[in-house]
């Protein structure tokens, strides 16, 4: 199979934002200092001197693995300090607690490890709910189906359930996409492609538009407990991202008048040796992360092949077309993006949209790549075919090629 014969498309996408993103140098800042009293509680230290050689020893080692201002400008960090609230006297961070008692996950005087991880669900769902009203405001017709899509918190029934339940959308089917991490966004619309593709072979009603809707709050599981390399490069790396955007029949965007991304392929692997390279796994507090210095080397040996098979199953002459093709790439790092394109042999301007979406926002897990879609949608010429990529547990790689019509 070439392509995919039911041809459906991606519009609509609608980013949400909750708080307003800290810089980068305030997050690392801040961030150092936390760790730096956890350890001192952790191991009864009280001097101030004894602190002071404490920070300057985890700010050393921020200086070594953390994610810089030069790689991620700002980020959306929900369970963050506000800018607001934070004051920097006498060498002590003065931080105002928030108003909102779900928002206080973490007593640095009480237990560095925070809030337990029902509290952390709890909280999650608060916000979902107002992320969820910000992106449905206006809409007047209920989609045919709901697909959620989040790694980081999983309720049931689900925010996006009681949203549906409260709005009498009792023709809109949820359904839930969870744990994927930063590859969730492809299996998500290809079940909304499948839902639309399987109404018109009389399976359950005709169906016109399936809505996806990516709500991570990553910030729900820091951890300034633990004072390890991988951890440090998690908690300066992800952030805070919710979006949502729909999927239609081609006729009923053309009927609409609308932009949008048709789907032509897709493909999904879990790569040969690699199920232990990242892992996400549930614990008492947070969510933990597992991240292996061989993922960008597991990536760059088999991302060329996988890439020439999705194409082609798409229709492209790889070889000939692809200096006429844009990259949607997940920002899994800083490295991850350049890795890639060296091996792809790609042009800077194929990969800058994947890159400028990354110093904006951070990693945003499964968010990342709508927001990539989203500015693809906005700026480049109709015609344009997208190939995507995104990569997660396992490690498993995912593709999916659109074109802009």
């Amino acid at each position: 199979m070439t392509t995919i014969p039911y041809n459906a498309v991606l519009t609509g996408f609608t980013p949400v934002q909750l708080a307003k993103p800290v810089p980068q140098r305030v997050t690392l800042e801040l961030s150092a200092y936390g760790f730096a009293r956890a350890y001192c509680m952790r191991n009864d230290i009280t001097d101030k001197s004894a602190f002071r050689e404490v920070h300057k020893n985890v700010k050393d080692k921020f200086d070594r693995y953390a994610l810089s201002p030069s790689q991620i400008k700002r980020r959306q960090l929900v369970f963050f300090p506000r800018l607001t609230d934070i004051r920097f006297t006498d060498g002590h961070f003065d931080i105002a607690e928030p108003k909102e008692k779900h928002l206080k996950l973490y007593d640095i005087s009480e237990d560095p490890r925070g809030a337990d991880i029902r509290t952390r669900h709890e909280s999650y769902a608060k916000v979902v709910t107002q992320g969820l009203e910000e992106m449905f405001r206006g809409t007047s017709t209920a989609p045919d189906d709901l697909i959620h899509v989040t790694c980081s918190g999983y309720l049931a029934p689900s925010p996006v359930e009681r949203m549906a339940s409260e709005r009498e959308w009792f023709r809109t089917t949820v359904t839930h996409s969870y744990h994927m991490g930063c590859y969730g966004a492809f299996p998500a619309i290809k079940m909304a492609h499948g839902f639309l593709a399987s109404s018109q072979y009389g399976l359950t009603p005709p169906k016109r538009r399936v809505d996806i809707v990516h709500t991570e709050l990553l910030s729900a599981h820091n951890n300034i407990a633990d004072l390890t390399a991988e951890n440090i490069i998690a908690m300066t790396l992800f952030s805070d991202g919710l979006i949502k955007y729909s999927v239609y029949a081609e006729e009923e965007l053309a009927r609409q008048g609308l932009h949008g991304l048709r789907i032509l392929a897709m493909n999904e692997h879990l790569l040969p040796d690699s199920a232990d390279d990242m892992t996400w796994v549930p614990d008492a507090h947070q969510f933990h992360m597992t991240l292996s210095p061989m993922v960008p080397v597991v990536i760059k040996r088999h991302v060329a092949r996988f890439v020439a098979d999705l194409v082609t199953r798409a229709g492209i002459d790889y070889a000939r077309e692809k200096g006429s093709l844009s990259f949607a790439i997940h920002p899994g790092g800083p490295k991850i993006v350049e890795h890639i394109q060296d091996e792809l042999g790609l042009a800077d301007d194929q990969v800058a949209i994947s890159l400028a979406v990354f110093r904006e926002n951070g990693n945003m897990s499964s968010a990342t790549i709508p927001h990539i879609l989203k500015e693809s949608l906005e700026t480049v010429d109709v015609g344009t075919r997208i190939v995507c990529l995104a990569f997660g547990p396992g490690l498993t790689v995912t593709g999916m090629v659109v074109e802009k019509i």
